[in-house]
């Protein structure tokens, strides 16, 4: 049986990876910048950071990577490490740059001299494409990046596909339109919708600011996203796919049917504010999943409303932050 290894085991997909392929009898090690598993809240959460092994590692530290890949016989590498947050990477760009696309070169370099057997999935993002034209994105839409780490993504990318191209290796990339779970960062927009309407319907007093309300995404499942990702890697050659639901909705849907869960006007309470607001954002993301559908056998099951439904249960319960009250 082959271990699979996770580069980055500690963030959402990573967990969720993790737990789907050990609830399978598979061997998952994983790395992270904190080996210990008190540190590694998302596998607590999910019930395995007694289950996978983690080891202390940079995604930079390819000598290490490499060691890891000899001694293991590892066949199966997801790098789903990297900063992922579009708004952070407008006042952290180099450090996002250098995040993502040196991890991304260093590893695929890494496979080509020296692990020719082994197959790599990569951990794409829509955010690369360019929404001017309202046109549904695919494969082979036209990268038109508007931040910093839109930009990032589209070199990594590129680079799969080069090496792919040039020499051989067995690279996939995952182009994941947004997906959330119970694990996605409490600073996320939706996490902080709900924790704020969970704090309004405790009777605070707050208002919610927020950046544009009108922006229109594709939302998904993470722990449905995971699977695609194992179908990539697994698939009879190398290729990339549009992992996405194929249903955009708008930030505004969001903050309504949070207020119907919650029993709240909830878009009285909310106001635009410019600090908030990113350098650039793009107005509407369409995604094509159809690829997907028809070569892999994916398709995203949970819709929209059963998305926020769950969220709404999972952040309105358990993540109750301090509310100013006046």
């Amino acid at each position: 049986m082959a271990t699979h290894l996770i580069i980055g085991i500690s963030g959402q997909d990573g967990a969720y990876l993790a737990a789907d392929l050990l609830a399978d009898g598979q061997q998952v090690l994983g790395t992270s910048r904190s080996e210990h598993h008190r540190r590694l809240p998302n596998l607590v959460r999910l019930g395995i950071a007694e289950r996978a092994s983690v080891i202390r590692c940079d995604a930079h530290d390819t000598h290490s990577i490499g060691s890891l890949i000899e001694r293991h016989e590892i066949r199966r590498v997801y790098l789903l490490a990297g900063q992922s947050s579009v708004g952070l990477s407008f006042t952290k760009p180099v450090e996002t740059h250098h995040g993502i696309v040196t991890p991304a070169l260093a590893i695929l370099e890494l496979i080509r001299t020296r692990f020719p057997q082994t197959r790599l999935l990569y951990a794409g993002s829509g955010e690369v494409f360019d929404s001017s034209d309202g046109m549904p994105f695919t494969e082979h839409s036209r990268h038109s990046p508007k931040s910093p780490y839109a930009a990032a993504k589209s070199a990594a990318m590129c680079l799969v596909d080069t090496y792919r191209s040039a020499y051989g290796v067995f690279a996939g990339t995952a182009i994941l339109f947004n997906h959330e779970s119970p694990l996605r960062p409490a600073s996320f927009v939706i996490p902080k919708i709900i924790a704020a309407a969970r704090r309004m319907a405790g009777g605070s007093v707050e208002t919610l600011p927020l950046g544009n309300t009108d922006v229109l995404r594709d939302w998904g499942w993470a722990p449905e996203y995971v699977k695609a990702m194992r179908r990539i890697v697994e698939h009879s050659q190398p290729d990339d796919f549009v992992i996405a639901s194929g249903a955009s909705h708008s930030i505004r849907e969001v903050i309504e049917h949070v207020g119907r869960y919650f029993e709240l006007d909830l878009a009285a309470r909310c106001e635009e504010s410019p600090a908030l607001t990113r350098p650039f954002d793009s107005p509407a993301s369409f995604a094509d999943p159809s690829k997907a559908n028809v070569v892999l056998g994916w398709r995203a099951e949970v819709r929209f409303a059963e998305l926020i439904r769950r969220l709404c249960e999972a952040f309105g319960s358990s993540r109750i932050d301090a509310a100013p009250t006046a």
